[in-house]
Order: structure tokens, then sequence, then C-alpha cells
């Protein structure tokens, strides 16, 4: 089975890899509870209201899990809640939707606060599932297999968290969540990788063999060997890679070590292990999952937390990257062939959404003006297309403007020299341009690093490296070959600018080069 790789947000550092136990319980309104004719009162609400308070009070604990759990055993004990579940029954709601709505009040009433108490708002919604669990007498979780595994789930309450024994559960993956949830910070504690609000998680299937990596956001789903390999020393860094990791200056490289994120949680460990910036942001993970795109202010608020944390280090984002098994509701696709629905043609299709990224991006770098903010459009396929990026990302106040290089077509000389004249920098999506330039099919068939060192696909690398430097403007790499020693010294000796990696892989990388 070809490996396939889904990309979440993730939580705290460390790689685990091992089988997968999936377990999706989205809870719908419980007909024991709602069907007609049941009649369930406010004696027995407040009865299952209590019971969940005092099974958070009974979870053994300590640190910042008992203060979780403390926190939400007194919203459960708050009279004002109990109150609007009463009214909510009185304007003839069923139990489960009663409790639903007044958990979700709270929710919102939270949410309008923003920043810190609009990360907790999730945390309403399970403690109201656990209520109408504990009015249908469905409490108790599943039966979790006696060798270690890795836990796949919908979503995963602060209650549940804190009960995993981390002596079996290798790491934790969630396709709701966010990374700053009650339930996040007791994962962070137990020092387990997590990945929330994982794109496509459903997919995987009971028993799979998966490799998380927490430091950015990445789970793979049966790996390749080459993966396997390439994150098996990760998992356990030499104490010489590590100490390199926080004094990289004691072996000084002619290129940078960046670090590939999927959000601005992960820049701390991305910092921690030796990165000098940020070669790749992938910013999907704002867009996804919903039916509108994020606004302005939610943009700029992400966008300001990353560029604090780098100081003046350089920081690349890409925008909106979409692929075809990552469709959102409110863009129009667009394209034909091979590239169809991909990259910058489909923002280019929907200026709008392309327009209100970038402007956010410009808008976070006047808030932190230290920063050293470069933008990049991915999946770009002809010169005039990246004219088209450079003059929409001028406009909205981008100073450094740039493109990926992942299709052949573009990699062509004479193609890339039109690019140059247009952009400030290019950096190279080996997955892709490899794919494309050997005919693989993206959905079947996987890319080794010794496909990448075939000299088809190097010729084309070294020819855009080349051009780079005519053109006296740099080129980085920020594909899965950026992380392979082998190939790495290749590239630094065709001239490649920057490497950028998981930061999981980092120490390992500098210590090899």
């Amino acid at each position: 089975m070809a490996e396939r790789v889904l990309v979440g947000a993730g939580v705290g550092s460390g790689v685990a890899s091992g089988p997968a136990f999936v377990h999706f319980q989205a809870i719908e309104a419980l007909a024991e509870i709602s069907k007609p004719g049941a009649r369930i009162g406010l004696i027995a609400i407040k009865k299952a209201i209590d019971e969940v308070a005092n099974e958070l009070d009974s979870v053994q604990t300590a640190g910042a899990a008992l203060e979780v759990m403390q926190a939400l055993a007194m919203i459960l004990r708050d009279p004002q809640l109990f109150e609007v579940v009463k009214t909510h029954l009185s304007e003839g709601h069923d139990a489960s939707r009663a409790i639903r709505g007044a958990f979700n009040q709270f929710a919102r009433q939270l949410e309008a606060l923003g920043g810190y108490f609009a990360a907790r708002a999730a945390d309403l919604g399970y403690l109201g599932n656990r209520v109408i669990e504990e009015l249908s007498g469905r409490q108790g979780g599943p039966e979790f297999p006696a060798e270690p595994f890795i836990l796949v789930t919908d979503a995963l309450s602060p209650i549940d968290a804190a009960k995993l024994d981390p002596a079996r559960v290798l790491a934790v993956i969630t396709a709701e969540g966010t990374p700053t949830s009650h339930s996040s910070i007791i994962i962070r504690a137990a020092r387990l990788p997590m990945v929330v609000g994982a794109v496509g998680a459903p997919v995987i299937r009971q028993g799979q063999n998966l490799l998380v990596d927490a430091s950015s956001g990445q789970v793979f789903v049966e790996p390749t060997i080459d993966r396997r390999a390439q994150y098996a020393s990760a998992a356990n860094p030499p104490t010489e890679a590590l100490e390199l990791a926080l004094h990289p200056s004691e072996k000084p490289l002619s290129v940078k070590l960046l670090a590939n994120l999927g959000s601005s949680i992960e820049a701390k460990v991305a910092l921690q292990s030796g990165a000098e910036g940020v070669g790749l942001f992938r910013t999907e993970l704002l867009y996804l999952g919903r039916d509108q795109p994020p606004t302005f202010g939610e943009q700029v608020a992400e966008y300001v937390e990353l560029l604090r944390q780098f100081g003046s280090s350089r920081v690349i984002v890409r925008v909106l990257d979409l692929d075809f098994d990552k469709p959102l509701p409110f863009l129009q696709q667009a394209g034909e062939g091979r590239y169809a629905n991909r990259g910058l043609q489909v923002l280019l299709a929907n200026p709008q959404v392309l327009d209100t990224q970038l402007r956010a991006l410009a808008e976070a770098l006047t808030i932190a003006p230290m920063a050293d903010l470069w933008v990049m459009a991915p999946m770009v396929l002809t010169a005039q297309d990246a004219a088209a990026f450079a003059g929409f990302a001028r406009r909205a106040g981008i100073k450094k403007v740039g493109v990926m290089v992942e299709v052949p077509e573009i990699a062509s000389p004479e193609v890339i020299a039109e690019v140059l004249k247009h952009v400030d920098f290019l950096s190279i999506g080996t997955n892709d341009l490899t794919h494309y330039t050997l005919g693989l099919s993206r959905q079947n068939g996987n890319v080794t690093l010794a496909d990448t060192r075939r000299p088809e696909v190097l010729s084309l690398i070294s020819a855009v490296i080349e051009a780079g430097k005519a053109a006296g403007k740099p080129v980085g790499v920020c594909g899965e070959a950026a992380s392979d020693p082998e190939t790495a010294r290749l590239l630094i000796e065709m001239g490649v600018d920057s490497l950028s990696a998981s930061p999981s892989l980092l120490p390992g990388l500098r210590l090899e080069l």
C-alpha cells in the first residue's frame, strides 16, 4: 500500500510509530433520551451533571492535568449552567437538546471573549457529550488492546486524555480539536506525541502502521522504508545531535537549516531543534474543515504568533495549497489535466481569498516589524502565473515574494529564467517535482529518496539552482529530500541556499552534514 501523508497541528514533540487503534464515536442526540415519550427531567439531568463533576474530581492526576480537571468541574457546578438547561427544557426541548443548547451557549460566550477563552470552548462540547452519555447509561470508553498502540479518534475529551496510560498509548491523533485545548495541554504534559485536526484521519484503518511526527504535525500512514529509516534516529536522537542543535555555531554550515511547520504552536519545538528559521509554513490548517475561509483577523493572529517566535530569522510562508484530496466548499475549482485543482491556479480563480491572505500576512509584518517574512505560491505552472502572483503579493504589501518549483515545465531553463524576473526567491518541492518528472501516480506510487537522486530529476534541480545563482536570488529545498543526508550533500554541492525539514529530523541532519 502506498504511503499517505496527513497533516494537522502538532502538539508537544517527539516521534512515535506503531499500529493504529481507531475509535471514532461522534455523539449524536442519543435515542435513549430523545425519543418521544422519554421522561427525563431536571432531577435526572442535575444528577448526571454532578456525576460527571465527581468523575473529574476522581481522576488520579497532577500538575497541569489536575488544574484542567478542577477547572472543568467548576464549570459543571456553575449554577448558571443548570439555569440555562432549565430554560431550554421549559421551551419544549428534549433533554439531549436542552443539554447541548446550554453547553453550546456557554461555549459561544467563551468564543466571543477570544484568545485563551476561545480555545477552551471546545471543552464545553466534550462536557455536554459526557453528561448525555451519563444520562443514557453509556459511560466508559473503548476496550483498548493490550499491546502499545496509536490512538486515532474524532475528538478526545480532557477526562479521557487524563485517563490514557502512557505505557500503552504511543501517540494520539484526532480529527478535531485545537493544539491549545485542555485535552492537548494534558497530552503535552504526559509527553505523548499528538496531532490534532488531522485532515483525512477517518481514512486510517484499524491496525495500519502509523508514524506520528508531532514536531511538524504530520502523520504517515503505512510509511515507506525510507521514511521509517529517516525517523529511526529521530525518536531517540544521539546526545551529540541534541547538543549540536542547541549550539549550531559549533558546526557552521554553508546553508541554513530551516523547519517545516503546520502551525505556530510547533515553533517552540523547531527552535529547540536548532531551526534557523522556517522554510515552509503550511497555512492549510487555517482553512480546512470550514465552510467559509478564515477571517482577516484570525489569519493575522496566527501569523503574528509565528513571526514573533522567530524574531528576525527567515520565515517562509506558503499561501493556501489546495490539493485534490483537500476540497474546500468556498473555493471555485480551476485547471485541467494532471495539475487540475492544485496550487496557485485555484487561488488565481479565487482572488478574494488570495488577497485576504496576502493582506493578513502583510498586516502581521507591521505588527512584528523585526520579522523576515518571505511569502511563496505553491504549484506554479508558468511564468505568467508567477508574475500574476507577484503582482497580487506586492500590491498587498509583501516585500519578499517567491514561488515553489514543483513541476518539470517550470523548471526548464527558459521558463525559470523568466520566472526569476518577477520573484525574489525559489523553493523546490522535491516530492512533487520527482513525481511529475518521473510520471509516477501521486495516489498509488511512493517516491523514494533514490528516485529524487535520479539524473533526470537532479538535472532539473541543478538547472533551477544555476538560474537562481545567475539572477542573484536564493534557491531553497523544502521537500523530503532536504532531510536526507546523502541527498542534502548533493544539494549543498549544487549551491542550494537552504534546506528545510521536520524539526524532529534537524538535529540528526546537522550532525550528518
